[in-house]
């Protein structure tokens, strides 16, 4: 006991001193310019910029390609996509998935004829299950905005078929995402999903770099460094770190102790994204909330309230924690219920849900847990619009029995948002502070509010008799 006490006073000293030392750090080194900067890359360039990053992200997108990194990247890419892409698929085997740029679309005409729909920037796909549609832009602007006709991303969204393969022939459906500058307009298409470059930069590129740089070649390692320099270049994006050799040095200074309380942080952090379920679960049956049970190995089973309303907490993801009443999750061909996705994948669900992946630095950064009611992306087209409807026809009367924390999005897949403090202080760790959040979020949407859980049950069931019944 003694010995552990030591070396925790020896961490503690250190990280004291990292502390200091990086309050310390106002030099400004200066650094070379990045290739597309020496080469005349700019923002005045923007058809060479586009195709320099285009290929250079399908070169690192396609598995194939001899960059050393598999199929990483490409899930580092799809796992960081934005909320509202709405992307919900299973990314653990990507080794069949085809990438593709200057991709040509195609549209059938009303006469069966058909007519040429564009060439998109980049298209990612998974043979006959999903595909992501990417367009590229850094200074224009859409083509057609002003003139007659449709915009670029409203034609692309039109599009009926990909090279070929008809649109409708992909299981899970589409994707669409449009990659831009901060100060620029979004796409004119609502199918699309806006990112920033400087959101790609920052919440992919730059951690993806940090976690996994010592396992690939070093042609590789420069070629994305090189790529995040670039970026900031055409795109104006931020400044770069004027102190980052300082802050490198002082990160190979402390590496040790960096090293050992991130390791112990994440072991803990994964730990709970097994047990968040039962946690809160546990938490609610303290408080007479109602009680729980096990109904499989990642799912729990809460009974709440007086009228014995059944919900389940699923825990199988190390990214996405499922709250959905039982019945809210059905099978499109005979409408049973589900507590998990079948093997054929033909589903329906909704339900409230937290992003442990996502929004990670959220709730470490924050403090701050997000909470969703979601339409989900796995829905087929039909059912989403089809849900859409019928909520937003009752908008008003849900926005009356939202809690204050909660708003409603106008988005067609996560469609209320609220927000919650996360109370370190108040509790002896950061995960019992995040099961506080968590149950607080469960109470005020559901334990508090039948109102809320009744107007939702109606959009449900009608969506459900328009679809499938």
């Amino acid at each position: 006991m003694e010995q552990n006490e030591m070396e925790q006073d020896d961490l503690k000293n250190e990280l004291e001193a990292l502390s200091r030392n990086w309050s310390e750090i106002t030099d400004a080194p200066e650094t070379p310019r990045p290739v597309m900067d020496v080469i005349e890359y700019s923002l005045g360039s923007q058809r060479k910029a586009e195709v320099y990053t285009n290929r250079l992200l399908r070169y690192f997108f396609d598995p194939d390609e001899p960059h050393g990194m598999d199929d990483e990247f490409l899930k580092a890419f799809l796992d960081g996509l934005p909320d509202e892409v709405g992307f919900d698929e299973d990314t653990y085997d990507l080794s069949d998935v085809g990438v593709d740029d200057q991709v040509y679309l195609q549209r059938t005409t009303e006469d069966g004829d058909e007519v040429s729909a564009g060439e998109v920037d980049l298209v990612i796909e998974s043979p006959n299950e999903w595909f992501v549609m990417v367009e590229l832009k850094f200074s224009a602007r859409e083509n057609n905005t002003r003139g007659e006709g449709m915009s670029q991303t409203e034609t692309y969204y039109d599009a009926t078929h990909i090279d070929g393969r008809p649109k409708d022939g992909y299981e899970s459906g589409g994707y669409y995402l449009y990659l831009h500058q901060h100060d620029e307009p979004s796409a004119v298409e609502d199918g699309f999903a806006d990112w920033t470059w400087k959101g790609l930069r920052s919440e992919v590129l730059e951690e993806f770099i940090v976690e996994n740089a010592p396992r690939y070649p070093g042609r590789t390692v420069v070629q994305l460094r090189e790529f995040v320099d670039d970026l900031q270049g055409i795109t104006g994006m931020t400044e770069r770190q004027e102190n980052e050799r300082e802050k490198v040095e002082l990160y190979l200074e402390h590496y040790d102790a960096i090293k050992d309380v991130s390791d112990t942080f994440d072991e803990r952090w994964e730990g709970f994204t097994d047990e968040w379920g039962r946690r809160l679960a546990e938490t609610l049956e303290k408080d007479g909330v109602g009680s729980y049970s096990e109904i499989e190995e990642d799912v729990i089973g809460f009974v709440e309230g007086v009228d014995s309303i059944e919900w389940r907490f699923r825990s199988s993801s190390s990214d996405w924690g499922m709250i959905f009443k039982d019945g809210w999750w059905r099978h499109t061909d005979d409408l049973r219920i589900l507590n998990g996705r079948p093997d054929d994948r033909n589903d329906v669900r909704i339900g409230f849900h937290h992003r442990l992946g996502r929004n990670r630095e959220n709730a470490l950064r924050d403090n701050e847990l997000l909470f969703y009611f979601r339409n989900m992306g796995a829905n087929d087209q039909e059912y989403r619009d089809t849900f859409k409807q019928e909520f937003y026809s009752r908008e008003d009367k849900i926005v009356d029995q939202l809690p204050e924390s909660a708003e409603i999005t106008g988005n067609k897949r996560n469609i209320i948002k609220s927000g919650y403090d996360i109370h370190v202080d108040a509790h002896d760790d950061f995960f019992e502070a995040y099961t506080d959040a968590l149950y607080r979020a469960f109470v005020d949407h559901v334990t508090e509010n039948p109102e809320l859980i009744g107007l939702i049950d109606e959009v449900y069931e009608d969506a459900l008799d328009e679809a499938y019944r």
